[in-house]
């Protein structure tokens, strides 16, 4: 028999983190922390169970890779430049205090100049992986604080590039700065120089890849790419992770960005864990009982610095004190991305043994505290979506034909299926959430647990045989990827998306969304609707009015289109189909005539509404008022009467 002990060992990662991670789900504990625990169980300072270290290290750094690679592909410039005041605003001051903060207390305690650097390095990062998940988790990816902390987490991710580039420079540890500074000097040229080189090379080898149509070669053809950038970087004399970061970037700038990350999204997630698992190898925790009151101190004082920082951001911003606290708490600890600096680091350049062991101990307790820090205030306590129930479901759809898929059972969710299965229309769930897909399960809902951005996933709950995919999640990247994913499936599948601003319409649109539904405008609607009935308008021509907007995309309601010419104020109220506007001139043969004379009701069919002379509408205009020219009569009939009472009007 072949001896494989990388296998045996990643045997092991697998199942003790699946039982960790599981065990720690039941108390909403991040999976990142999951990880990182049962590395500290796996690792020499815990049972000692895995036989090569290294082969683990060496794996994880692929799964880095991926990691980086992924984070490029969400890095929207687009997005950032709507949050641009935040994220260069609110992030240079919060990475720039943290740093200097971190600077002057490390230097007051003995460190030297470059350690104390250093450790603001790590100190200014928090966990985008473990922040983003559990604000999605609570609702509050779109409140003034959410966006606050991701756009100060997009900061930190972009500043990890530079970051990385200058932690070798403070481990030389001489006085001279001008080597180093030529060194940075010529690391950002190559990352300009691979940065252009990729664009002008990915999308031209990616172009043939997505003619096969195989959702295998273009898989591999993605992972080719991210690694092989990685590899060049780092032949290159960069890191892996940062040729895999500005392979995503050039990525997300193309249309298959998408695809992309739907394929990826399943190989980042199994390799990355075990990156999150070497970390936790690293960590020694009889080192914390010997210095645990030391370890303690270390811990509250990170989170209170952080904490303390980020408010007086928020409040810089005039974001309240309410919002400065939830993001503080939110983003008051020490992120993933600090562990690629402390391993640039090395042994012993920057840190001793006993310091390198205490950063890790420090970064490890903060981010397992992060989801009892973010459920401290009241505010957030009433954010949680309510009691944690056990279990899954994953039924899938493998009988149905012809039928419905809905992403996503929130409100709007769940009104869809309440009103398919009052119409006893054919529809299955897809839910990420396992107690909310346990739920279902057993009030007789068909639900496929899961996350829809995978292929695998949408195969199952049979979107390749649907006639219609619902996506009612709040989250505007996922659906983005779920259409994309969804079109390439079904051709013929008629994809109807909830999203909560106008600016997704068109890009959903692009990605092969028939109907996008903005909360904005359909609010809009709903107010456009009450002031027409206040004004006695009929239910018929409001909601014909309403079907109108909706017909064309909502393109009456844009500030960026050309206004519409205004028109009577009865023409607003009434259905344009049913309705004409007829304008008299002096050598029309009704000018002079009476409504009496003309007898239009007989004569056409058509009936006269109003008639508009000047600025002043007469609503039922008298039988025996005389038609002057520049009136303009409202008429009400069907199209054939219409057209005959037109003629009539203006005949010679």
């Amino acid at each position: 028999m072949h001896d494989l002990p990388l296998l045996d060992d990643l045997l092991i990662i697998v199942i003790v983190s699946l039982v960790v991670v599981c065990v720690l789900r039941r108390f909403r504990v991040p999976a990142v922390v999951g990880f990182l625990v049962s590395g500290m169980l796996l690792g020499p300072g815990g049972f000692g169970v895995i036989g090569d270290s290294h082969a683990v290290e060496a794996l994880a750094e692929i799964g880095v890779a991926l990691l980086m690679f992924t984070i490029g592909l969400k890095f929207s410039l687009r997005e950032m430049a709507r949050l641009k005041r935040w994220v260069f605003g609110g992030g240079t001051v919060q990475v720039a205090l943290t740093i200097a903060a971190t600077f002057g207390l490390a230097r007051a305690a003995g460190f030297g100049a470059n350690t104390a650097l250093f450790l603001g390095f790590v100190l200014a990062l928090s966990s985008t992986a473990i922040v983003l998940k559990l604000q999605e988790e609570r609702g509050e990816t779109h409140a003034p604080h959410g966006q606050l902390s991701l756009s100060i987490l997009i900061f930190q991710d972009l500043a990890v590039v530079p970051l990385l580039l200058l932690v070798p420079v403070l481990r030389e540890q001489t006085g001279d700065w001008w080597g180093p500074a030529l060194g940075l000097l010529k690391s950002v040229g190559l990352v300009a120089l691979l940065l252009v080189a990729a664009r002008l090379l990915i999308p031209r080898l990616l172009e043939p890849v997505v003619r096969t149509r195989s959702p295998e070669v273009f898989t591999l053809a993605v992972i080719a790419i991210a690694l092989g950038t990685a590899y060049v970087s780092s032949q290159a004399g960069l890191s892996l992770a940062l040729g895999a970061f500005l392979a995503g970037i050039v990525i997300s700038e193309t249309d298959y960005a998408h695809h992309v990350t739907a394929q990826i999204l399943p190989l980042r997630d199994a390799l990355s864990s075990v990156f999150f698992v070497s970390v936790g190898m690293l960590v020694e925790p009889a080192a914390w009982l010997a210095g645990g009151a030391t370890l303690a101190g270390l811990t509250v004082g990170v989170i209170t610095l952080k904490l303390l920082i980020v408010c007086g951001v928020a409040l810089l911003l005039r974001l309240g004190v309410r919002n400065a606290l939830l993001a503080g708490l939110a983003l008051a600890q020490i992120g993933e991305f600090s562990f690629l600096l402390v391993s640039a680091a090395g042994d012993g350049a920057l840190l001793d043994a006993a310091g390198r062991q205490m950063l890790l101990s420090v970064s490890v307790l903060t981010m397992g505290l992060t989801p009892l820090l973010m459920a401290l205030t009241p505010w957030a306590s009433r954010l949680t979506r309510g009691p944690v129930a056990t279990g899954t479901a994953a039924e899938g759809a493998p009988d149905l034909q012809d039928h419905v898929v809905i992403v996503g059972y929130g409100v709007n969710g769940r009104n869809v299926a309440r009103a398919l299965g009052q119409l006893q229309a054919p529809f299955v769930v897809v839910e990420l959430n396992p107690w909310a897909a346990r739920e279902m399960r057993d009030e007789g809902v068909r639900v496929v647990f899961g996350d829809a951005c995978q292929q695998s996933l949408l195969r199952q709950a049979g979107v390749a045989r649907a006639r219609v995919l619902v996506i009612a999640i709040a989250d505007p990247l996922a659906a983005k990827c779920i259409a994309a994913v969804a079109r390439g499936m079904n051709p013929d599948l008629h994809i109807v998306v909830r999203t909560r601003f106008v600016a997704e319409v068109d890009e959903l649109s692009r990605l092969g969304a028939q109907d996008v539904v903005p909360e904005e405008f359909e609010t809009s609607l709903e107010l456009l609707a009450r002031v027409m009935a206040a004004y006695g308008a009929p239910t018929w021509a409001v909601e014909r009015e309403r079907a109108a907007i909706r017909r064309h995309g909502y393109q009456a309601l844009r500030h960026d289109t050309p206004e519409a010419a205004a028109g009577p104020p009865l023409a607003l109220l009434l259905s344009s189909a049913d309705v004409a506007a007829v304008d008299l001139t002096a050598a029309a043969a009704a000018t002079g005539r009476t409504l009496r004379e003309l007898d239009l009701r007989a004569q056409t069919g058509a009936a006269v509404v109003a008639l508009v002379r000047g600025t002043e509408a007469l609503v039922n205009p008298s039988a025996d008022e005389a038609l002057r020219a520049d009136d303009r009569l409202l008429l009400f009939g069907t199209p054939a009467a219409l057209t005959a009472a037109t003629e009539r009007l203006q005949g010679s």
